[in-house]
């Protein structure tokens, strides 16, 4: 079985440097709605088989843009819920607020939408609901990719090594019969 990785095309949505806590909200709100900037790759067609994203824009968009074929959308795979961390008035750069964010999921607190178990058994019911396919191709976000790529080689899969995942980049993972 092969699966393509790839995160959505950068999304036009610039932020302030200082901003607090409702404001990192609202931008989140915002940036969930914002349109791509387009660029210029389509994946040769037969490449894959099967074409997946996330039920957000970002990744819809990207995928009609890069794929001919049918693409399933599915919420299993849309980005981990960022929340800020605390509620402040006080304006703290934007790296701040996605920094804690993360952090906080990361320790499963209760200010983040998601938990960091519940990230992970989403992200294993969408991997076994694919198990069956050969070559797929799977459109969704930085942040989530992390987290599949984590369990695609803790069920066998070798792959291209990535930290952040670069725009627009397919990623290939690949496990053998």
């Amino acid at each position: 079985m092969r699966i393509g990785l790839i995160r959505h095309f950068e999304v036009e949505c610039p932020h302030k440097w200082m901003m607090s806590a409702k404001e990192f909200s609202e931008w989140v709100n915002l940036y969930d709605g914002s349109p791509i900037k387009i660029m210029d790759l389509i994946i040769e067609q037969g490449t894959w088989e099967k074409c997946y994203c996330s039920n957000l824009s970002r990744t819809i968009e990207t995928a009609q843009h890069i794929y001919r074929g049918d693409i399933t959308k599915s919420e299993l795979i849309r980005e981990v819920p960022i929340s800020p961390a605390f509620d402040s008035k006080i304006k703290l750069p934007y790296i701040f607020w996605l920094l804690a964010g993360r952090l906080a999921w990361l320790s499963s607190q209760q200010s983040q939408l998601e938990s960091i178990k519940q990230t992970r058994d989403r992200v294993k019911r969408f991997i076994s609901s694919i198990l069956e396919e050969d070559n797929v191709l799977i459109v969704t976000h930085g942040f989530l990719m992390l987290q599949i790529k984590e369990q695609l080689i803790n069920m066998g899969f070798r792959g291209d090594e990535f930290k952040k995942a670069k725009y627009g980049k397919v990623y290939v993972f690949e496990r053998s019969q």
